[in-house]
């Protein structure tokens, strides 16, 4: 049993730091991506609203494996090369954009219009009123959802093992598949090891985001 030990807790090391990579790359992508289409949503533009609201639509109206699958498999068909790593940063960053973008217009449809016709009634501009006025309220109702759209995305980065990506999921399945072949199963043992790291990231991002939810709703 020791002998096991340390061989499949550095595989499954490696597979947690690749894990954490793709998910930091696809919410650095997914981050801007969604707030910018989300501003989208809320713009003066009758056919930027349109594609804003067909974007959105379109991804979170797919599981995010066929948008990772489709990056994958249907871009180089297009000239465009991407390593296993990088459509999966790619394929998960559109989708989870499409969700935070979701969240972005939540948080801005839901402060009063009264507001804004007062801040132009002040002189401010659009944007002078999204600075000073609408987005410092959306963005205290927009924080606990996005942090919530953050822990599914990095549960949802082990979907990246079907494009060849050796992520923790990944890596603890190829464990149990080497280890079959010399007569021994620690699948129990593993995956329970799978679990325990997914727990640690995703659990106090559970608790953080119900801390900001209630701490928005007592302000």
């Amino acid at each position: 049993m020791n002998d096991l030990f340390l061989p499949i807790a550095s595989h499954l090391l490696r597979g947690f730091g690749i894990t954490l990579f793709v998910a930091i790359l696809s919410i650095a992508l997914a981050t801007p991506l969604g707030l910018f289409v989300g501003l989208v949503t809320q713009s003066q533009s009758r056919g930027g609203r349109l594609a804003a609201r067909g974007y959105i639509e379109a991804l979170r109206g797919v599981p995010s494996l066929i948008t990772l699958l489709f990056v994958f498999f249907a871009l180089p068909r297009f000239g465009i090369e991407m390593s296993p790593i990088a459509a999966s940063i790619l394929g998960l960053g559109i989708w989870s954009a499409a969700n935070i973008a979701e969240v972005a217009r939540g948080a801005l449809s839901s402060i009063a219009s009264g507001q804004t016709v007062a801040s132009r009634a002040l002189g401010m501009n659009q944007s002078q009123t999204l600075i000073w006025v609408i987005g410092p309220q959306a963005l205290k109702r927009f924080i606990p959802p996005y942090v919530n759209q953050v822990t599914l995305l990095i549960q949802a980065s082990t979907l990246t093992s079907v494009v060849g990506v050796t992520e923790l999921l990944g890596a603890g399945r190829q464990m149990i598949e080497r280890l079959a072949y010399t007569g021994g199963s620690q699948s129990i043992m593993i995956y329970g090891a799978v679990m325990i790291f997914f727990f640690s990231i995703c659990y106090p991002l559970t608790l953080l985001a119900r801390a900001l939810e209630l701490k928005a709703r007592s302000e």
